[in-house]
């Protein structure tokens, strides 16, 4: 069985977590580390997708700087969304023809790692077809709200980026977005469902899951010292 590593950045700048998401990504595809998954919060921000439509940014940049939200344009798959305290950013960085065949598969099967850690809180989570990320169905409507995203982006044959979870988030601000195009569905956490999860209960149950859906064992890498100052060197 394979291992695969999990370093947990904590409350960090987004800037400085992706230099060392693409630091550890030079090493897993020059074959110098095996296989990571990082964790992280961040700070409020938007993040375009390169099939982002920037008219899927609702406010205005004067509205953005009092939410104290930033924008930022990242190399990964899928439109526009927002990142923020109460959500657990999970970047899995895996040479991922070792567990599915194709990349579509691949993300297959993290929205399944979702559902699965979803509904160990009772929350009964599902896929909409033709669209990525990880649904609710809430209301007597019908009517699918996004709970966890879905970006990604693969180079050298390793994965970069991955999904979010809102966990108990402040709601308002994704009324700043069209959240990943979808203007037929809305947003919803953990919180809003009645469900009191902290960050570290998700994390856990994320791994318990992946190492499920993955078919592969998972360990801590060395933090803080042992990683981060290797992947700013």
């Amino acid at each position: 069985m394979d291992t695969v590593d999990w370093l947990d950045l904590g409350e960090i700048g987004y800037d400085e977590a992706l230099d060392i998401q693409l630091s550890l990504h030079g090493k897993c595809w020059r074959g110098l580390r095996r296989d990571i998954v990082i964790f992280q919060r961040n700070e409020p921000l938007i993040t375009c997708g390169v099939d982002s439509d920037r008219d899927h940014i609702l406010w205005g940049d004067s509205l953005l700087r009092e939410a104290g939200i930033a924008v930022r344009e990242v190399q990964r798959g899928g439109g526009v969304t927002y990142h923020g305290p109460g959500q657990i950013i999970v970047s899995p960085l895996l040479r991922f023809t070792r567990y599915c065949r194709t990349a579509h598969l691949y993300l297959r099967a993290l929205e399944e790692v979702m559902i699965r850690l979803l509904g160990r809180f009772g929350v009964n989570a599902e896929r909409v077809c033709g669209k990525s990320g990880v649904f609710v169905c809430c209301g007597a409507d019908g009517r699918r709200d996004k709970i966890a995203s879905a970006g990604l982006s693969v180079s050298h044959g390793v994965t970069m980026h991955g999904m979010s979870l809102n966990i108990d988030p402040d709601m308002r601000h994704f009324e700043a977005i069209v959240a990943c195009g979808l203007y037929e569905s809305g947003v919803t956490s953990l919180a809003a469902l009645g469900c009191a999860v902290s960050y570290g209960q998700a994390r856990d149950a994320w791994l318990e899951e992946f190492a499920g859906v993955f078919g592969v064992g998972v360990a801590r890498a060395g933090f803080p010292a042992s990683t981060i100052s290797d992947c700013k060197g």
